[in-house]
Formats: C-alpha cells, sequence, structure tokens
C-alpha cells in the first residue's frame, strides 16, 4: 500500500525511533514469539505538579515519590519556589528531600508533553454528560493496563497532578494522553495531591512490579497516532464536517487510540484509507470547479 510522502516519513521515522529505543533500552528487554518484554516498574514513572500552591504538599508528593523508588519531580510554572519555600518542602518531604533538591521546571504541559512519550493526568471530576470527552476518565487499573500496551521507552512516562485546588484545566487534561480518576465512592472525590499520589502509585507499584509487560514490536507510538489524527482533521475539513465538531472529532480519535493500543498495521490502514478518501474528495471538488 502506497501512502505517498506520509508514508515514507512516517516508516523512516519508526525504523529510526525504534533503533534510539532498542539502543537506549538494551538489558531491560526479553524477546520471544514475535514480542518485546519490558522490565517496568513504578520507578520508571516521572511526576509533574501544575503551578503548586503550597510547598507541604510538593514535600508530601516528594516523600510518596521516595517511597517507591521514584526520583523525578517536575513543577510546571512559569515562577520557581523561593529558597524559602523549597526548604518547607524539604521538610515535609523527609527521606524524600534529595527529590526536592533535583526537581526540574517547565514552562506549560505543552513542553511536559514534548517531553515525555506518555502522560498520564489525574483528576476528580468526572464528565457527567457522554459528550464530555475530556473527562470521560479511567480507573487506576484499566490505565496501568493500557499503558503496559504502549510503553517503549522506560523514561517516557510521567503522572500529571494539577492544581491542589482547582487541578487541571480542561485544556491541559485534553494534552494527556490518559486521564484517571480515583473513585471513593462518595459524593466527595476529591483527594489531597499526596494522598492521590500514594494510593496511584501504589497500585501502578503492584501492576508492574508482578509482571514483565509484553508489547508487540510493531506497536505504534505517539507520532504516528498524530499522523493518523492530522489526516483525518484534515479529511473533516474537506468533507466540511462541522466547525465546532472537528476539536471534538480530534479529541475522541485521540482518546479512542491511545485506549485501543492499535499495532502499525492498523495505524496504515486507516491512514491509508483517510488518504483515498482526501484524495477522492480533492479530485471531486476540482471537477465540479472546472464544470462551474
Amino acid at each position: 500500500m502506497n501512502f505517498g510522502k506520509l508514508g515514507k516519513e512516517t516508516l523512516g521515522r519508526v525504523s529510526s525511533e525504534r533503533r534510539a529505543g532498542r539502543n537506549a533500552l538494551r538489558g531491560n528487554f526479553s524477546r520471544g514469539n514475535g514480542r518485546l518484554k519490558v522490565i517496568l516498574g513504578i520507578s520508571a514513572f516521572s511526576v509533574a505538579v501544575v503551578e503548586p500552591e503550597f510547598p507541604l504538599n510538593v514535600g508530601y508528593l516528594a516523600r510518596a515519590m521516595a517511597n517507591f523508588g521514584m526520583n523525578r519531580l517536575f513543577i510546571v510554572s512559569r515562577n520557581k519556589m523561593t529558597r524559602r519555600e523549597a526548604d518547607e518542602a524539604a521538610k515535609f518531604a523527609s527521606h524524600g528531600s534529595h527529590i526536592i533538591d533535583s526537581l526540574q521546571y517547565i514552562r506549560s504541559v505543552g513542553e511536559l508533553r514534548k517531553r515525555f512519550q506518555l502522560i498520564i493526568g489525574t483528576t476528580a471530576i468526572r464528565g457527567r454528560r457522554k459528550s464530555n470527552i475530556t473527562r470521560k476518565t479511567m480507573n487506576m487499573e484499566e490505565c496501568a493496563k493500557a499503558i503496559s500496551m504502549r510503553v517503549t521507552k522506560s523514561q517516557g512516562l510521567c503522572i500529571l497532578f494539577g492544581r491542589d485546588t482547582t487541578g487541571l484545566t480542561n485544556s491541559e487534561l485534553q494534552q494527556c494522553d490518559y486521564a484517571v480518576t480515583i473513585s471513593t465512592g462518595t459524593e466527595y472525590n476529591t483527594l489531597n495531591i499526596s494522598h492521590a499520589a500514594a494510593i496511584l502509585f501504589y497500585v501502578f507499584a503492584r501492576f508492574f512490579s508482578k509482571r514483565g509487560v509484553l508489547r508487540s514490536k510493531s506497536g505504534s507510538t505517539r507520532v504516528e497516532r498524530e499522523r493518523v489524527i492530522a489526516l483525518f482533521k484534515e479529511l473533516a475539513v474537506l468533507s466540511d464536517f462541522q466547525k465546532f465538531k472537528q476539536g471534538k472529532l480530534s479529541e475522541a480519535l485521540s482518546r479512542l487510540l491511545g485506549r485501543s493500543s492499535p499495532s502499525l498495521r492498523e495505524l496504515y490502514l486507516l491512514m491509508g484509507l483517510a488518504s483515498k478518501a482526501r484524495t477522492k474528495i480533492r479530485t471531486l471538488k476540482t471537477r465540479r470547479q472546472n464544470i462551474r
């Protein structure tokens, strides 16, 4: 099947990414029956928090990370903590104070997205309407399983927590590959950030410590999934799809591809269909204009 320039670029990039991934993870994979076994633990995850308001919560978050052997903490903010705030956070971090000492700052969730292969966003607010795709969340076990089917490198995973009081915005949550909610079973579903982190880390640690993660060697990455979405966005414009629904279409495709973890072969089939349809629509439109 010929996808033209787009397909060639994708194939070339996939090959180089796979080579880089294999080199970076040598010793962390075992092979068998056309699949790779990723030895992945909770320590492979980085953690980020958006615009924290209270040093105490940053400290307790670092402490929870240290409990599970996690070391990389990012603060998503244009402003850095003051020395006094950092000292206060380190005090509450206890034996996790080294995480505060080495924390990194990043300016936006968009920049965080460029740095990591997968971002897991957290929210206490689930969408009540079926049309609210942004806040259609997964539980922790579903999310862990989905991650295990997509991971291609151990340093490319980040769990993202929102602000202490207001959490993640819709825009920030839309930039996450997964959205997860910890259900308390009550009407009051909002947990303190460090409490939520400890529960999530515990569930993920149990899931990944029990097994190596089997992943098909033909598994797709975010690069290919975004190319599919871009093709269908273009197709939506060409077919006069309602403008106010185009954004929802992109988000729906992103979540759908994230949950289903398609192989490269499956994505190429989708790309082929979209490319054929795009060409057909362009041809028909050109003929129509010539007739006029």
